[in-house]
């Protein structure tokens, strides 16, 4: 992983191009349909979440990158983008937890592993260290979740650079006791079938106005 890249995309992002084309695509039929007929090159877990202190975490990854050939088509009412995504990602841990217990999670440390290409390589720890909280989802009365978005791009390609694994130093603080570990996750590059994103602009139209938080999540994997 070549972190300079990852750092220098926490300023300028990168998904801008992708996210124009399905954007303009939406503008011209608000009020009809509107589909993304997509791909992605992406990664899976291999293995299965991790508990710390009670708390299961999971390792997720979204495709930021697009290849080339992907495009966008409107006619009055149907309008339709057409794209394959692919590395790098974002990345992110999810815990879950249960109400009164679990309190927050700190990420301390990263290390990245690839198969292929014999990437092995630190993140910059000055950009970890953060706290993110449990919190219940908003309208449920199940398990609390804490969402711990790691700065910056996850620069790696699945078809080049092959299984990843990712080792995390991380602390799940309780109500009890806190608990600190380090735990591996280790991801399968895969690929996700045609058609798999549908986008009904109805639910674009209804979630502004709407806090981030209570969008519908989508892309991760």
């Amino acid at each position: 992983m070549k972190f300079q890249s990852l750092i220098g995309a926490i300023m300028h992002g990168s998904r801008a191009a992708t996210s124009a084309v399905v954007f303009l695509a939406c503008i011209p039929c608000l009020s009809g349909c509107v589909t993304l007929s997509a791909k992605k090159h992406t990664y899976t877990a291999s293995s299965s979440a991790v508990r710390v202190n009670g708390a299961d975490i999971r390792m997720q990854v979204n495709p930021q990158g697009t290849e080339g050939g992907s495009y966008a088509v409107s006619a009055m009412i149907v309008s339709a983008a057409v794209t394959t995504f692919d590395g790098p990602f974002n990345w992110r841990l999810e815990a879950t937890g249960k109400i009164g217990e679990q309190e927050s999670i700190i990420v301390h440390r990263i290390r990245t592993r690839t198969s292929k290409t014999k990437r092995d390589e630190w993140y910059p720890a000055a950009h970890l260290g953060k706290r993110e909280d449990f919190k219940r989802v908003k309208g449920s009365t199940g398990p609390t979740r804490a969402v711990y978005q790691i700065p910056g791009l996850l620069v790696v390609k699945p078809r080049e650079d092959g299984a990843l694994e990712i080792s995390v130093d991380l602390t799940v603080r309780s109500s009890a006791r806190s608990e600190r570990k380090t735990v591996v996750f280790r991801m399968d590059p895969s690929q996700k079938r045609q058609d798999e994103f549908i986008f009904v602009p109805t639910e674009i139209v209804n979630s502004i106005g709407k806090s981030p938080a209570d969008w519908e999540e989508a892309g991760w994997d």
